[in-house]
């Protein structure tokens, strides 16, 4: 496995589906690890909006409009966000919030992806 990097080619680019069409929002994730760490597991990252990358588990910790608020709604801003950050050094974050016990994390991570697949399923269903 790789270190986290600033390459569009290493980028997941998600479809939520909830946008009109079913096209966006999008989330962008990355799996690696954190380049000079000292721990070489892989893990995934999600690219925050102020080019961070924060870890999965993590992400699914901030609030709901956090979250949303680093949501891309258009594949050309994603585009653009991407490329601004090519060969720019990776600056990441793969720690979990202080005190946050597994079965917390296993809650929220729970609950984002009910949210997220109820947003899909509205979208599909018109609503």
């Amino acid at each position: 496995m790789a270190a986290l990097c600033n390459d569009a080619a290493r980028c997941e680019v998600m479809n939520l589906g909830w946008a009109s069409g079913g096209h966006g929002p999008y989330l962008v994730r990355q799996e690696g690890y954190v380049p000079g760490g000292t721990d070489f597991r892989p893990q995934r990252f999600i690219l925050q909006k102020d080019g961070r990358w924060l870890l999965n588990l993590a992400f699914v910790m901030l609030p709901e409009a956090e979250q949303e608020a680093q949501l891309f709604h258009s594949l050309g801003e994603l585009s653009g966000f991407i490329d601004r950050l090519a060969g720019k050094p990776v600056i990441a974050d793969a720690t979990l919030p202080e005190g946050a016990d597994p079965e917390e994390v296993l809650r929220h991570f729970e609950s984002c992806t009910h949210r997220i697949l109820r947003g899909m399923r509205k979208h599909d269903e018109g609503g």
